[in-house]
């Protein structure tokens, strides 16, 4: 098993609430929206639409020295990525404040049936260029990677966290019929960033004078363009795999969506926290299964996918109960 690798998070759309901390901040942002409001603007935009570092473990780094390291250029930024395997492509998406590598235990079962796997770190991670970032942008780099004209053949997608919702926006606007895997999918994130913004008390003239500004500049809509209006309009089938134990992204957000459309599967794991998930070797199987159930060596490459065995969870079909891995 991989090393456990370190991460520093800041502040993001992923923040919950916190006591005294909170508080006070609230408190500070009050203040200083009244007496100064453009240095509160350059605040909340470091605070909110700055990812913070992932550094990868040992075993992280290894798999990106096999990979075959490869750059485009979106909104004038170089976006780093690495592709294992000559096959059609399967796009592997971090999240807020993390790298593509964080899902690498897809790699080998996606290049033993065949595949590429195509993994990324968004603008402003990793070794991508930028110092910010938000949904737009990101949405935008998906959309580039999977357009037919760069040639990566992309045919399917696993996205984690806010790079799920950034996947939903880009196949829908795309109109790209390609399989999904979507790990704690933040698919509400309109209202996740609107709760975030104001627990800490930022007034909303604040952020949401910050946010008109990224719509005009990459031509969407926080409302009109959220993932929770967009999922039903994918045009392939998409799994989405939650834990109920999730302290980032409620379970629940993904139930109240999942529900009502068909062309979605909800698996609910227990135990696997919000990041965890991304390297649980029944998910990974889950997942895999999923993005290859029309071709017929699929069972081959989950059985030699190279992980550890686990207990299936009688109850949830996948995962195993584990204290929670916030």
């Amino acid at each position: 098993m991989a090393n456990t690798p370190k991460v520093a998070y800041r502040h993001s759309t992923n923040v919950r609430s916190n006591g005294g901390r909170e508080w006070a901040t609230r408190q500070a942002f009050k203040a200083l929206s009244v007496a100064s409001p453009r240095l509160t603007e350059r605040l909340v935009e470091k605070l909110f639409f700055t990812p913070g570092s992932y550094v990868p473990s040992a075993d992280e780094r290894r798999r990106l020295e096999q990979g075959d390291p490869f750059h485009i250029r979106v909104h004038g930024r170089r976006i780093c990525g690495w592709r294992w395997g000559n096959g059609p492509g399967v796009l592997l998406v971090h999240g807020w404040s993390g790298r593509g590598i964080q899902l690498s235990r897809y790699i080998d079962p996606l290049v033993r049936a065949g595949c590429a796997a195509v993994a990324i770190d968004g603008p402003a991670h990793g070794e991508s260029e930028g110092r910010s970032t938000s949904y737009f942008e990101f949405t935008d780099v998906i959309r580039s990677l999977i357009d037919p004209i760069l040639g990566f053949r992309i045919e399917g997608i696993v996205a984690h966290s806010f790079g799920a919702a950034a996947a939903v926006n880009a196949l829908a606007h795309q109109e790209m019929p390609l399989k999904t895997v979507l790990l704690a999918p933040a698919l509400q994130l309109r209202k996740t960033l609107f709760d975030a913004l104001d627990r800490h008390g930022i007034p909303p003239r604040i952020y949401e004078k910050i946010i008109a500004v990224y719509e005009a500049r990459f031509g969407y809509s926080l409302e009109r363009d959220d993932p929770r209006r967009l999922l039903e309009e994918l045009r392939s089938p998409a799994l989405v795999v939650h834990d109920l134990d999730d302290p980032v992204i409620a379970h629940g957000d993904s139930e109240a969506l999942c529900g009502r459309i068909g062309q979605v599967t909800l698996k609910t794991t227990s135990g696997l926290g919000h990041r965890r998930i991304m390297s649980d070797p029944d998910v990974v199987e889950a997942g895999v299964s999923h993005l290859l159930q029309d071709r017929g060596d699929a069972p081959a490459a989950v059985r030699s996918a190279n992980v550890e065995p686990q207990h299936q969870d009688p109850l949830l079909g996948i995962g195993r109960k584990r204290h929670a891995a916030r």
